[in-house]
């Protein structure tokens, strides 16, 4: 769903199958699954979900192309993309339920499918629009994740740490640890030497 420079015929013959043949994989392998425990008949199911899917990638993406090559316009804008995508969403999902569920599914395929291409278009063009302002501006400093912003909340009784503050804390822990076990050694060399002590007392006792 990219922005898309207008299309030579035959190029737009070829991307509008390569979508179907990606969309017909899908298919195959989602039909596949759901056959298995769903159906009787698994392959015929897998077979008829890869048809239906190839089918709505290559109208769908074909449509498209045509939309935005009758616009005439060297580059399509954002509006322009969402406006082609919704109308191919539509075109493809009336068609392909004219095909293969009757008449009355047409005007319900056309819609639900129309919203399908509208929602996805947008989606993309807020992905693809946030990920140009960050190419463009790369001196900004690095978006927060949701954790790390509630974690800087005051009423939470968390606390984010950079990278630097995280190797900080490690270093007094292991100093801390290196201690204990400092005091561990001396313990036992104490204990050692008592012991030598009661060993050397008690054989002085047998020998007198």
């Amino acid at each position: 769903m990219t922005p898309e420079e207008k299309q030579a015929p035959g190029a737009l013959v070829k991307s509008a199958l390569v979508v179907g043949a990606l969309s017909g994989g899908t298919g195959l392998l989602l039909g596949s699954a759901i056959g298995i425990i769903r159906s009787s008949h698994p392959v015929i199911f897998a077979l008829a979900t890869a048809g239906q899917w190839f089918a709505l990638g290559t109208t769908f993406w074909g449509s498209r192309a045509v939309i935005l090559n009758t616009w005439d316009a060297e580059r399509a804008s954002p509006r322009q993309n969402i406006y082609a995508s919704s109308l191919a969403g539509g075109i493809s999902g009336g068609s392909v339920a004219a095909l293969t569920r009757g008449r009355s599914n047409v005007i319900p395929g056309m819609i639900v499918f129309s919203l399908f291409g509208c929602l996805g278009q947008m989606s993309y063009n807020t992905v693809s629009s946030s990920h140009r302002a960050a190419l463009s501006a790369p001196d900004q400093p690095p978006t927060r994740s949701f954790l790390q912003i509630l974690a800087s909340k005051k009423w939470i009784p968390m606390k984010s740490l950079s990278d630097e503050e995280y190797e900080g804390l490690l270093q007094e822990k292991l100093v801390k640890v290196e201690a204990e076990l400092a005091l561990l050694d001396e313990d036992i060399a104490a204990l050692k030497a008592t012991e030598k002590v009661n060993i050397s007392e008690s054989l002085q006792k047998e020998t007198s």
